[in-house]
This record gives structure tokens, sequence and C-alpha cells, in this order.
């Protein structure tokens, strides 16, 4: 029978060498360019604010206008019953507007979107104000420049993405 032997390499008392930043390479300075940029971005955000407010205002009203009579009609209805008849045709045509009034307000279903335009309408102006906030600073008191840049594009991007159709 012949030995044989097992070298085992002890690799843990090694050390490797730290990872270090590349030396050569700047962080991106704060320049027109940039700046230019966000103003673009924080000026988008002031419009689409401004639309999304706008259609909120016009989704409450057609709430309000669909919404109300399917909510009255009944009530009067049911407090003229001694007058007017159930059976009649003044009754009948009552009721079927109101429930007209009330499909139409369910199936567009405008108190959800008044309420998300209302949402978007808050975020894209709060992401404005953050841009205008930051750009107010001076230059060396900034988030560096890459970083700030790219954290604002993705807020911008899925703020966009996510938003209700104008």
């Amino acid at each position: 029978m012949s030995e044989t032997k097992i070298f085992v390499r002890d690799d843990y008392n090694e050390r490797t060498p730290p990872s270090f930043d590349d030396s050569h390479r700047k962080e991106l300075p704060w320049e027109l360019r940039e700046e230019k940029l966000l103003l673009r971005w924080r000026a988008d955000c002031m419009i689409r604010s401004i639309k999304h407010e706008t259609k909120a205002q016009r989704t409450k009203i057609k709430f309000s206008i669909f919404g109300i009579p399917s909510i009255l009609i009944p009530i009067i209805l049911g407090g003229v019953s001694s007058v007017i008849p159930c059976n009649s045709v003044y009754y009948s045509v009552g009721m079927s507007c109101s429930g007209l009034f009330s499909a139409i307000n369910m199936f567009y279903n405008f108190g959800k979107k008044t309420e998300e335009h209302f949402n978007f309408t808050n975020k894209f102006f709060e992401l404005s104000n953050d841009i205008e906030s930051e750009l107010s600073k001076p230059k060396k008191h900034r988030i560096a420049c890459c970083v700030y840049m790219e954290q604002i594009k993705h807020q911008y991007n899925s703020l966009v993405k996510q938003s209700p159709v104008l």
C-alpha cells in the first residue's frame, strides 16, 4: 500500500487586498447642464400637478352631478309617495333616472378617479418642491449630483408610470 498525502491550503490567514474606489474617477460636479435637466423635470412636475388638479376638479364635479341625483331622487319620491302612487309613470321614470345616474357613477367611478388625481397632484408637487429645495442650496451643501439625479429620475419615472391618464 502506498501512502497518499493530501495538502490543504490554508487561505483563511491570507489577506485579500481591500477594494479601493477608482482613484482617477471624480464625482459628477453640479454644472449648468445638470441643473437645467432638473429644472426641466421640475417644470414638468408642476405642469403635471396642475393638470391632475384640473382633472380632479372635473371628476369631482361629475361625481356630484351623477351622485347627488341618485341619492335625492329616491328620497324625494319616497316623500311624495302619498301624492304620487308607486305604480305611476312618474314614479317609474324617477326611479329609472336614479338608477341610471347611480350606474353611470359606479361605472366611471368618478370618486376614485378624483381621489387618484388629487393624490398625484400632491406627489408631483412634492417632487417639484424637493428639486427646488435641493437647487436652492449652495453647491457644496448639496447631495452628490449623480446620486441625486438618479434618485429624482427614478421618482419621476415612477410617478409618470403610475399616474392616472389625464
